[in-house]
């Protein structure tokens, strides 16, 4: 007899049924604020603080930046009152670190354009926030007073901070994308506490290949910092992806390009599997027990690409094979955003979510049985969306879902009954082999107990 084949979209279909038996993507509309004035792509970012609480900035073009926060389970949402964005400014890109894992030390950079209003010229500034004296508090409100303006010569775009190799050894750079078509570098100068833009063609050697407005950037380090992954793309249609060798002289060993016919609004670099990083104090005691620290498959990255007018992509492995796959149905809200990758169902794996400006979040997940992303959830919004982050804002342990529509910001919980049985399957899948050894040891455990016994009324006699 013949035997028969499993039809594919069966796989996918029950696939998708386990997926989803399992991990139910329930979102509960926790909160909503409204926005006085609209923001774009460029205008949210997470602030995780060194006892681990996560703000959200979000800065309206009208010259205005809130601070969403919970304090005692209750949101807030703030006016913080930066200086050196006088009135009438268009504040266009934000972005924001804290530089320490023991103490507050924030630094947030904000570019904004102001308009002349009798000459009608405009002008650009990149306003860097910081406190240099550490021994003070570090606060928000701190810090939004003492700024640093830098005037550019240029139209800013996407504001992106990382690290870089530097002297004194690795510190935090600021990356900025401009309308004469070049990447910035800005670092810190310790001695007259300032900031100024030095050459980076010798740290980022892979922006000398960059060629028209780039749109997006994105830079992960690989391989315990030997290595980067950098991704860029841009209003031309060109997607840039390198490999850098990281040493005091950095350089740039595999690069590929990839063309398209109109704007690529976002990319974005991603490991398949979750990773969580082992902490400092974890590492100590694995290295003393000779065991080796987990990590993700470094090897094997991919990259997704948002478009403006057709589908979105994935690059599983571009390094090495570089295969596309379009992620179906992602051409057809209107155009791409924006997109991250998390974990949104906590199964181990990473979804990829698009925002749209066709007022939906769309969630892909990879099916391993036929290689394939497929559409595994959409969430429906009143607007469109402009940007997404996910990372636990609420102080509750667990991650949120944050949207910034063009009217306000969405905060998407997860259903908490769905969250307590997965924490309660992870527990529960925690303790089993220790139950299990446990177990076998006690026989042995017993035995031994009987012999020291009978070998101490043995001596009493």
């Amino acid at each position: 007899m013949k035997e028969e084949t499993e039809d594919p979209k069966q796989a996918v279909i029950q696939e998708l049924a386990e997926c989803k038996a399992k991990n139910n993507l329930n979102f509960v509309n926790a909160h909503f604020f409204c926005l006085p004035s609209q923001g774009n792509v460029y205008t949210l970012t997470p602030l995780t603080d060194a006892k681990g609480f996560t703000k959200i900035l979000v800065a309206s073009l009208q010259r205005k930046v809130y601070c969403l926060e919970y304090t005692n389970g209750r949101p807030c949402m703030r006016d913080v009152p930066f200086t050196y964005i006088p009135g009438g400014a268009e504040i266009i890109s934000i972005d924001a670190v804290n530089r320490s894992i023991i103490q507050e030390d924030f630094i947030i950079g904000i570019t904004i354009i102001k308009k002349d209003d009798t000459t009608g010229q405009q002008s650009h500034f990149f306003n860097i926030y910081s406190d240099w004296d550490l021994n003070s508090d570090s606060a928000l409100d701190v810090v939004s007073q003492n700024c640093l303006p830098l005037e550019l010569d240029f139209v800013p775009y996407h504001l992106y901070h990382t690290k870089a190799l530097g002297k004194k050894g690795w510190e935090t750079v600021w990356l900025l994308s401009g309308s004469d078509s070049i990447i910035h570098l800005y670092q810190s100068d310790d001695e007259s506490h300032s900031y100024q833009e030095v050459d980076g063609s010798q740290s980022f050697p892979e922006f000398r290949s960059v060629d028209g407005i780039t749109l997006w950037m994105d830079i992960l380090y690989t391989q315990e910092d030997k290595r980067r992954v950098t991704v860029t793309c841009g209003e031309g249609g060109n997607v840039h992806m390198f490999q850098v060798n990281v040493k005091s002289s950095p350089e740039v060993i595999s690069s590929r390009c990839i063309s398209w016919d109109y704007p690529v609004s976002s990319a974005k670099i991603f490991s398949s599997t979750n990773f969580v990083r082992t902490p400092l104090f974890l590492q100590d005691i694995l290295r003393l027990q000779k065991q080796d620290s987990p990590r993700k498959d470094e090897d094997k990255l991919s990259i997704v690409v948002g478009t403006t007018l057709e589908s979105c992509f994935v690059y599983r492995d571009f390094a090495n094979v570089g295969k596309g796959f379009r992620l179906p149905e992602s051409g057809a809200n209107d155009a791409v955003t924006c997109c991250i990758v998390c974990d949104i169902d906590q199964d181990g794996n990473n979804e990829i979510l698009i925002g749209t400006y066709g007022q939906a979040v769309l969630v892909y997940k990879w099916i391993q049985k036929t290689s394939e992303w497929i559409l595994y959830h959409t969430v429906s919004l009143p607007c469109p969306v402009l940007s997404l982050a996910y990372c636990d804002v609420m102080g509750d342990g667990t991650f949120q879902l944050i949207v910034m529509t063009s009217t306000g910001i969405h905060i998407l919980q997860h259903d908490p009954w769905e969250m307590a049985k997965v924490l309660l399957h992870r527990i529960e899948a925690f303790m089993e082999p220790r139950m299990d050894n446990l177990h076998k040891n006690e026989p042995a455990q017993d035995l031994a107990q009987d012999t020291a016994d009978n070998e101490a009324i043995d001596n009493n006699t």
